[in-house]
């Protein structure tokens, strides 16, 4: 372990001159981006069992060029890996991938819309809702277009995003085509908008909805998923304090379900000298198991970066899947600090989960199954420092204290879980 993690540094610092961001002129840029991080997992709450380890790395390029600020071009790939996934030493994995590749027209017809259409990153706000996740070896990018409203003081965004096709490209358009059986020609898709308002300097509000649907068939009636989410996002700042509120209410259908779920957050921070402290609480609806058949009342927290909010070891990345269909309540406390002049930054977090409904289960030996709603505490360190301008090195450790509800996911383990990880970041 150790020899690979001075691997990775080594790896990182030579690689850190060839990432200062080109500009080329006449509209040309260059862009790239190197991640490298290396882990240590014991999440698997048994002590008895050897910790895995893991390194992984996302390397992209991109390419941009602006003609006249009317017309935009980028092109981004990436290569995104677990070190030894190759089946040898001379194997290929051939995963460089497309991550971002768009048109955008700014300006059209000399109006105030702007025109996104390719492949592209979606990220809003706090990104609860809709975020890259960076922190991933892979990181989300959508297929799909984004208009754009913005004369000043007004910004509007309309998009239509393809997350799943299973119909094959049609080139040879014959009879023995058509028609497409119905049934084999399921596909999930998400449109919707998202308003931003800036109130004045200190407050600001974004409002937002879109529809998801999975068009495969479960009856002649119903499809997978028809769902519509509602929701705002709030930032405000009062001297000393500022919050974050966020809230989204889902709706619909889903497999014959009736859809009701929602999302509350609210966060305050409070700035003391160089430390700023947080007291924050997540609430995502869960469905009670009695009602599991005809009702969907599950938040379904499907494109964020999850892992900013539900605690860096990730146990609840897959939301309603992690959390048993239960739903998640988050209490946590959160704190930076940052010295004066110092290149060092230093976080705590701590979290109390639960699920937001009650289950009955039997944990260990017991014999008599008992209603449970604790997941267990969570307690995440990082530590950051900042190497030059865009190039930070990052090392995280976390423990989780088991609740009786990730008992009984995990069990018959039940032993305190940790996870560490070394991690290189630069930027452009």
């Amino acid at each position: 372990m150790i020899k690979l993690i001075i691997l990775l540094l080594i790896c990182g610092f030579i690689s850190l001159p060839v990432l200062a961001q080109q500009d080329l002129g006449n509209g040309w840029k260059i862009l790239g981006q190197i991640q490298l991080r290396s882990e240590l997992d014991g999440r698997d709450f048994s002590n008895s069992t050897h910790p895995l380890t893991f390194a992984s790395s996302k390397i992209r390029l991109g390419v941009e060029k602006t003609f006249k600020k009317k017309l935009t071009l980028f092109i981004q790939v990436q290569d995104s890996r677990v070190f030894g996934s190759e089946s040898g030493t001379l194997a290929n994995s051939k995963n460089l991938d497309l991550h971002q590749g768009y048109v955008k027209l700014n300006k059209l017809f000399n109006w105030n819309w702007s025109i996104q259409a390719g492949r592209f990153e979606v990220s809003y706000g706090t990104e609860r809702f809709f975020g890259a996740v960076g922190w991933h070896f892979v990181g989300r990018s959508f297929d799909g277009i984004r208009f754009v409203y913005a004369p000043k003081g007004f910004n509007l965004q309309l998009f239509g995003l393809t997350v799943k096709e299973s119909v094959g490209y049609i080139g040879n358009a014959n009879p023995g085509v058509y028609p497409y059986p119905q049934e084999a020609t399921p596909s999930r898709s998400i449109y919707g908008f998202w308003k931003k308002t800036k109130i004045n300097d200190n407050n600001k509000l974004d409002v937002f909805g879109y529809w998801e649907i999975d068009r495969t068939k479960v009856n002649e009636e119903t499809c997978k998923l028809f769902m519509p989410t509602l929701g705002a996002s709030y930032w405000g700042t009062f001297g000393k304090i500022s919050v974050i509120s966020e809230a989204s209410y889902q709706f619909g259908d889903m497999e014959g379900k009736e859809i009701s779920a929602y999302l509350v957050s609210a966060i305050t921070f409070y700035k003391v000298g160089n430390t700023k402290l947080g007291l924050g609480i997540d609430l995502l609806s869960g469905t009670n198991p009695d009602d599991a058949s005809t009702k969907m009342n599950t938040y379904q927290a499907t494109y964020g970066t999850n892992h900013k909010f539900y605690g860096y070891m990730d146990y609840f990345i897959n939301i309603p899947l992690n959390t048993m269909n239960l739903g998640l309540n988050d209490f946590y406390i959160t704190s930076f600090y940052k010295p004066n002049d110092s290149k060092w930054g230093f976080g705590a977090n701590v979290h109390h989960f639960m699920s937001n409904q009650s289950d009955n289960i039997t944990v260990g030996d017991n014999t008599s199954p008992t209603d449970e709603n604790v997941f267990g505490q969570e307690i995440d360190l990082t530590v950051k420092y900042a190497f030059i301008k865009g190039t930070t090195l990052v090392w995280g450790g976390s423990v989780f204290f088991p609740g009786n509800l990730m008992k009984f996911m995990f069990q018959p383990r039940e032993d305190v879980a940790y996870w560490t990880y070394l991690m290189i970041i630069a930027n452009l």
